[in-house]
């Protein structure tokens, strides 16, 4: 059985065929996707997103992605949007499965951070800010972490993950990086740029990754695979992750699927069938 743990398909480019891209992942053999709440309006609607198929179970999380703070000046804006983030998991807590994403970006120069008048030294304030009370939430609803790192290994171990559990979704860090986030009991979530040519180092980290801590994930409709890079990514696209992790761990696909899906009803405590 497969799983995608990380994915967006509460995009707007999924809307015109959410239907046949959900079954073209279900003839795959995909058997649940976890749709990932960014903000408020993205985790209210994974919470209400149900699948057109019997064939895939959906599941959600509800999130505030660091960028979220450029709309956000000051912490009293950001602990509104997290209690109105918890008022989302309490109207829909049988589908809510984790906390997420969220975490530290300090990629501030792209065209997928909205501008800010703020500085990036209060931006990284706020940031740090925004992630500790989405752990707190975290804590208090005793969900899972869905964390989110982009350039920014060097600050995203704070103390408070201390005792938390989750996953460093679609991990690029270093075998250093690794390691920490191991020793924490954390997951390495690994998606479609394990295929690309250039990662041979994220291939070799996944090679010294216990397979029991690693889950896959496709973050569709950003980051497709090797074979298709410039079109829309999409869960159908785990297949491609399963392959790499297969070669890499000189493994079966079949053996790779399966406990990844084991470690995801775990983490997320997800039915096992």
């Amino acid at each position: 059985m497969l799983i995608d743990t990380h994915a967006h398909l509460t995009w707007d480019s999924f809307e015109p065929d959410l239907e046949a891209v959900v079954q073209k992942a279900a003839d795959t053999g995909l058997k649940a996707i976890i749709n990932i709440g960014a903000d408020l309006e993205s985790s209210l609607k994974a919470a209400q997103l149900k699948s057109p198929t019997s064939q895939i179970s959906f599941y959600s999380t509800i999130g505030l992605h660091p960028h979220e703070t450029s709309k956000l000046s000051n912490y009293e804006s950001i602990y509104d949007n997290i209690n109105r983030l918890e008022t989302i998991y309490q109207n829909y807590a049988d589908k809510v499965v984790a906390l997420g994403e969220c975490g530290l970006d300090y990629y501030f120069a792209g065209a997928d951070f909205t501008p800010s008048t703020l500085s990036q030294e209060t931006l990284i304030k706020l940031q740090k800010e925004l992630f500790l009370g989405q752990i707190n939430l975290a804590k208090k609803l005793s969900l899972p972490l869905i964390i989110h790192c982009r350039d920014c290994w060097q600050d995203i171990f704070l103390p408070e993950l201390e005792g938390t559990q989750g996953v460093f979704h679609s991990f690029t860090g270093s075998s250093e990086d690794a390691h920490k986030a191991l020793s924490l009991g954390y997951y390495l979530g690994f998606s479609c740029p394990i295929t690309y040519p250039k990662n041979d180092a994220l291939r070799e980290i996944i090679k010294t990754t216990p397979l029991d801590k690693i889950l896959t994930e496709t973050d569709c409709p950003f980051l497709p695979p090797q074979s298709q890079r410039g079109q829309r990514n999409e869960p159908a696209n785990i297949l491609e992750v399963i392959k790499v992790i297969a070669q890499v761990k000189n493994l079966s696909e079949g053996e790779v699927s399966h406990q990844v899906f084991k470690n995801a009803t775990q983490l997320f405590a997800l039915p096992s069938n």
